[in-house]
C-alpha cells in the first residue's frame, strides 16, 4: 500500500508503530555471589565422590569375579576326573559237548574253548578212555578258565573163570564156572523211586532201581529239563525192567520245537553229532545185550525218532553192553 507522503527526518508514518526500546542490561553481581562459581564447586565435589565410590565398587567386583573364576576351575578338575577301573568283567563262554570223545581230543577241545579239564575214572561200556559224562553240562555258560570235570571210561572188565579150576574135578569146575558167570536173579517187582529235579540224575536213579525211562517233554513254567511228573508214581510197585514215563518241562521261554532224529544203530560220537545238528543233547545209559555185534551201538532212545522236543533238550540213549 503506497504511502500518502514521504516521511521527513525524525517523523514516523501515522499508521505505523515505533520499535520498542531494548531493555536495560542486568546489574552485575559481586564476584563471590556468582551462581556459576557456586554450582561448579558442588559438582566437582560430587564427581570426586562418585569416582571414589566407583573405584571401590570396581575393586569389589573384580575381587569377586576373580574368586568366582578361580573356584569353578578347581571344582571341574575334581569332578570330571574319571575313577580308575580296578575290576574287569569276566568273559562267559558256553561249554562244548564232549561226551563220547576220546579224552585227549576232549582236553584239546576244552583248551581251544578257553577252559581247563579235571578227570574222574568210571566203569562204562564205552571204549576205554572215552568221555562218558561232563560237569557243567554241554551248552552251560561259565567263566573263561573254569575247570570242566570229565568222567572217563575205564572200560568193562570181563569176569573169567579162574585158571585153578582146571586142576579140580569136573563137578567142581562146573560149580565154579556157574558161580562166576551167573548173577543172582532180580526180584520180579520193585518200588518205583520218586523223581524230581533235573532229567539226567532222575533217569540214572531209575536205571539203578532196575527200570527203563520213557521221556516226554510237556509245557511247563519250570526250567527246561525239570521233572514235573511220572507214571507210575513214586513208591508204587512195578515189574523190574518195565518203563516209567517221565514228564519233563519244555521250559518257560517257549523254545522252538525240534524233530528228534533217529540215532539207533549209531556209535556215540556219531549220535552226539547227529543230535547236535538238530539242536539237541545226549544223555547216555547202557543196556545189556547178548549180541556181541550190538556192543557199543545205541539200541534204544527216548523220546522216539520223529517226536518233538524243545531246542537244547536232552535225548536219552541206551548203548549196548555185551554180556554172555
Amino acid at each position: 500500500m503506497p504511502l500518502e507522503h514521504e516521511p521527513h527526518d525524525g517523523e514516523w508514518p501515522a499508521n505505523t508503530t515505533p520499535f520498542p526500546l531494548a531493555p536495560p542490561p542486568p546489574a552485575a553481581l559481586p564476584p563471590d555471589s556468582e551462581p556459576g562459581t557456586r554450582i561448579g564447586l558442588g559438582m566437582l565435589l560430587a564427581i570426586v565422590a562418585l569416582a571414589a565410590a566407583g573405584a571401590a565398587l570396581a575393586a569389589v567386583l573384580l575381587t569377586r569375579d576373580g574368586q568366582r573364576k578361580a573356584a569353578p576351575t578347581t571344582t571341574v578338575f575334581v569332578t570330571t576326573t574319571p575313577a580308575p577301573t580296578t575290576k574287569a568283567k569276566k568273559l562267559v563262554l558256553p561249554v562244548p559237548d564232549l561226551v563220547g570223545q576220546p579224552w585227549k581230543q576232549a582236553v584239546a577241545g576244552l583248551r581251544r574253548a578257553g577252559f581247563h579239564a579235571s578227570f574222574a575214572t568210571v566203569r562204562s561200556a564205552l571204549p576205554r578212555g572215552s568221555v562218558t559224562a561232563q560237569d557243567p553240562a554241554p551248552g552251560a555258560k561259565v567263566a573263561k578258565g573254569s575247570h570242566i570235570r570229565l568222567n572217563v571210561s575205564t572200560g568193562v572188565t570181563q569176569q573169567t573163570t579162574p585158571t585153578t579150576t582146571a586142576t579140580t574135578t569136573t563137578a567142581q569146575a562146573q560149580t565154579t564156572t556157574q558161580a562166576t558167570t551167573t548173577e543172582p536173579p532180580q526180584p520180579a517187582t520193585a518200588q518205583v523211586p520218586s523223581l524230581s529235579g533235573e532229567l539226567q540224575p532222575a533217569v540214572q536213579q531209575l536205571d539203578q532201581a532196575g527200570f527203563k525211562a520213557s521221556v516226554a517233554y510237556v509245557p511247563g513254567t519250570q526250567p527246561l529239563g525239570t521233572v514235573v511228573a511220572q507214571t507210575p508214581a513214586g513208591g508204587a510197585g512195578a515189574k523190574t525192567g518195565s518203563q516209567v514215563t517221565v514228564n519233563v518241562s519244555s521250559g518257560p521261554n517257549q523254545n522252538p520245537e525240534q524233530t528228534v532224529p533217529n540215532v539207533v544203530g549209531q556209535r556215540i560220537p556219531q549220535a552226539v553229532s547227529t543230535l547236535n545238528q538238530s539242536g539237541l543233547r545226549l544223555i547216555l545209559l547202557r543196556s545189556r545185550v547178548s549180541d556181541r555185534a550190538k556192543a557199543g551201538l545205541i539200541v534204544a532212545q527216548t523220546p522216539l525218532p520223529g517226536k518233538q522236543a524243545p531246542k537244547n533238550a536232552q535225548v536219552l540213549v541206551y548203548m549196548g553192553a555185551y554180556q554172555q
